[in-house]
């Protein structure tokens, strides 16, 4: 989704551009390597002869994945990619982290700005704890030969998105009509073409000895903030899905939560889930507007156009899959 969405934009500006990814692009708008993060033959290889590397390969939280890849991964990945860096010489890595780094689970997040700390203690998910770890290690590679800035994409939406809105209309889908909270929360997003934006104009800034050199921004959208639930309405409409009535007050969905880890401690439904929903998650991206110039360059409007056709189009490419598969069990 973002990746993508950076390369696109750099090809349009007239840039070379070389992508290393597991899987193929969705179109072939440049050279594409099929390689793994963690592999060092593979992200030199990659690297060689580049000026500035952006880094947004992750492993994001998904049940079925092993806690043991989310180091490989999210740790030991990047680590390579510094290294990669420095020993052919690129002057310029532009790293993508998370909001998630500074969430501890305990207090709102109201309007708040890069001053916020990491949590006091590590967080128990393998996601966000190797993304802290990351997101230090990116920072301490920072120096006079090489230029490293991070960026904290807040909740992200798009096109080709498969976590965020995503799992929202496979609930709908199934059935789930429950809100989590009393409605009153807010939840900052950023549409992903402007979170690329913002990266592209954060290495255009980026060089050693910059003010955008070793430092972390957040990166957000059109202010203000939503509701989680009043953000999806409008998706879920155009849909033709089941729009949440119901609601559970915060404290029973925690129990409820608390609960469902000790059941199914992979499941979807955790403690952290209830809290980015029921608690205020807002972030002020007035520093990425100071330093490199950052600003939204698509409105809400035409992102909420760009990404329903986007989820309307997959639900029409996968409705003869669906049939054939009928077909076959009949």
């Amino acid at each position: 989704m973002l990746g993508f969405e950076i390369v696109r934009q750099l090809v349009a500006a007239g840039k070379q551009v070389r992508i290393l990814d597991l899987q193929p692009p969705p179109e072939p708008v440049c050279e594409a390597r099929p390689g793994d993060i963690r592999s060092w033959d593979d992200v030199l290889s990659a690297c060689t002869g580049v000026d500035v590397v952006f880094q947004t390969a992750a492993a994001v939280w998904d049940v079925n994945t092993p806690a043991h890849v989310y180091r490989e991964v999210n740790v030991d990945g990047n680590r390579l990619v510094v290294e990669a860096c420095r020993r052919l010489g690129i002057e310029r890595l532009v790293y993508t982290s998370t909001i998630d780094v500074v969430v501890d689970g305990r207090r709102p997040i109201v309007d708040e700005d890069e001053s916020l700390p990491y949590p006091k203690r590590p967080p128990k998910d393998p996601y966000c704890r190797t993304k802290i770890e990351a997101e230090r290690l990116m920072l301490a590679a920072n120096g006079p030969d090489l230029a490293v800035c991070a960026l904290r994409p807040v909740g992200m939406y798009g096109p080709r998105d498969r976590y965020h809105l995503g799992n929202v209309v496979a609930m709908a889908r199934g059935g789930n009509n429950i809100r989590l909270g009393s409605g009153r929360a807010r939840f900052s997003h950023a549409y992903s073409e402007n979170v690329a934006h913002a990266h592209v104009c954060a290495a255009a800034h980026l060089f050693p000895g910059s003010t955008v050199a070793g430092r972390v921004y957040f990166i957000g959208d059109h202010y203000p903030a939503e509701n989680f639930f009043d953000f999806m309405e409008p998706y879920l409409r155009a849909l033709e899905l089941p729009v949440p009535q119901r609601s559970i007050p915060y404290p029973v969905a925690y129990v409820l939560a608390w609960a469902a880890e000790r059941v199914a401690p992979r499941s979807n439904f955790n403690r952290f889930a209830v809290i980015q929903t029921c608690v205020d998650h807002t972030y002020r991206h007035d520093r990425a507007e100071r330093d490199f110039g950052y600003r939204p360059i698509v409105s809400k409007e035409e992102a909420f156009r760009r990404t329903l056709a986007d989820l309307k189009s997959r639900e029409a490419a996968s409705a003869p899959e669906a049939a054939e598969i009928g077909r076959g069990r009949a």
